[in-house]
């Protein structure tokens, strides 16, 4: 494949980052959708726990940072699409501080319209609650044909 046809490829089905920040992470949270941010040093929060997608795609990877670990207790975070969790991508944490996990194609599908944001579930015994988390979740937009 020519450098051409890989970018012809890579223009039509760009991986876009959508990022949801959660400032120190309570215990005992159940689907607890987590706000969309904007970009830089400080991001403001735009107060809307999701993104709405402009074109047809899918959600192949999500990512994590907390800023301290915790030492008991278990995070789960998840993709949603208009709210409600998709089974892959997810990430389980107990004491990591940073990861991710990918996503086959097709596995968390979304349309134009749909809204996209990640979401949390800590045990009763998540004892993190001083860590600040981004989350980011990775989608791959379909742009052939526009």
């Amino acid at each position: 494949m020519g450098l051409t046809q890989e970018r012809l490829i890579g223009d039509a089905y760009p991986v876009v980052p959508l990022r949801f920040t959660m400032d120190a992470v309570a215990a005992s949270l159940t689907d607890k959708q987590l706000p969309a941010t904007g970009h830089g040093d400080t991001p403001p929060s735009y107060w809307c726990d999701g993104i709405t997608m402009p074109f047809a795609g899918t959600i192949v990877a999500i990512s994590y940072q907390l800023s301290a670990a915790a030492t008991a207790g278990t995070l789960t975070i998840g993709s949603t699409v208009n709210g409600t969790e998709q089974s892959d991508p997810t990430l389980s944490i107990t004491t990591g501080t940073s990861g991710s996990d990918t996503a086959l194609r097709g596995a968390a599908s979304f349309v134009a319209g749909d809204r996209i944001g990640a979401e949390v579930t800590t045990s009763a015994g998540w004892d993190g609650t001083a860590s600040d988390l981004l989350v980011i979740v990775w989608a791959m937009m379909e742009l052939s044909g526009i």
